[in-house]
């Protein structure tokens, strides 16, 4: 796996794409429900409706218990987390081994630690997962390192090697990007994506961080597809015998999700992350070209 740049099987299959659900994402569902699905309910529907993981952030007290959920549903394991010290990072790392997780993701720090003391605890965090076997990503996310575009582009200059969990939805509502020509959003981003090893599939307007864009036809939509191509043709360009893009579907509950006047969420989240499926597929098959 070299310098674990992507997430890669060990096998000799061409590259893929690998489409997964956000645990975070299956809170508070089915819409409208009486009840909220079990746990074994949310990966079964996650495992019938063709994902193939799911994306946790666990504690030791919880742990188990997923990870039995998982492997009885046949689903892959990504481990996410929120680092303030190397000790977060070794912890979850330590976690990621015993669990046998794909590899770790990571919203490091805050926005407002200086670019190279971030710069140097990302380059320490990938060594600590690299040297136990995985890749560690770090997350494009508000209130983190990087919350923008801006600051990502700064924390690239300080870190060429760096690879991302791309959530484009949050650059774009930071950036207030409406996917308008002028805008130069794809060109702007272009040093990220060509660094992005797994996505998260969450749509923004330039305005809301989570919008839903219905069957996914539209020009909001077709934005975000344009984006994700982008990154995996970048991908696509350096891949080899068993590496997989993980793309994510992961739409966040109340108070990401937009809410009626009652406090009930305007949108269902589980119709909108199949959406978010297709329109993965869509942008894969759109990056070969």
């Amino acid at each position: 796996m070299g310098t674990f740049d992507r997430l890669n099987d060990g096998s000799g299959q061409a590259p893929r794409l690998r489409i997964q659900h956000s645990l975070w994402s299956l809170i508070g569902l089915p819409l409208g429900g009486d009840r909220e699905w079990t746990l074994e309910e949310k990966f079964t529907k996650v495992k019938e409706s063709g994902f193939e993981g799911v994306e946790c952030w666990l504690n030791p007290t919880d742990e188990q218990e997923h990870s039995a959920a998982l492997k009885r549903n046949d689903l892959r394991l990504t481990l996410g987390h929120h680092p303030h010290t190397l000790e977060d990072v070794r912890a979850v790392v330590a976690q990621a081994k015993r669990l046998g997780a794909d590899f770790v993701f990571a919203q490091p720090l805050s926005p407002y630690t200086p670019i190279p003391d971030a710069a140097r605890f990302c380059r320490d965090a990938r060594a600590i997962a690299n040297d136990q076997g995985l890749a560690l990503f770090i997350e494009t996310h508000r209130n983190n390192v990087p919350e923008s575009l801006n600051q990502a582009l700064q924390l690239i200059d300080a870190l060429p090697e760096i690879r991302f969990t791309g959530d484009f939805s949050h650059f774009v509502v930071v950036g207030e990007f409406y996917g308008l020509e002028y805008e130069r959003a794809i060109e702007r981003m272009m040093p990220v994506l060509t660094r992005t090893s797994h996505l998260h599939g969450r749509i923004s307007n330039g305005e809301a961080v989570q919008v839903d864009v219905g069957d996914g036809s539209g020009d909001t939509a077709r934005f975000f597809v344009e984006i994700w191509a982008a990154a995996m043709r970048e991908w696509r360009k350096a891949a080899g015998p068993g590496d997989i893009f993980p793309f994510a579907s992961e739409l966040g509950p109340p108070r990401y999700a937009i809410t009626l006047p009652d406090g009930r969420e305007f949108s269902d989240r589980w119709e909108q992350s199949l959406v978010m499926k297709r329109l993965a597929e869509r942008a894969w098959d759109e990056s070969s070209a």
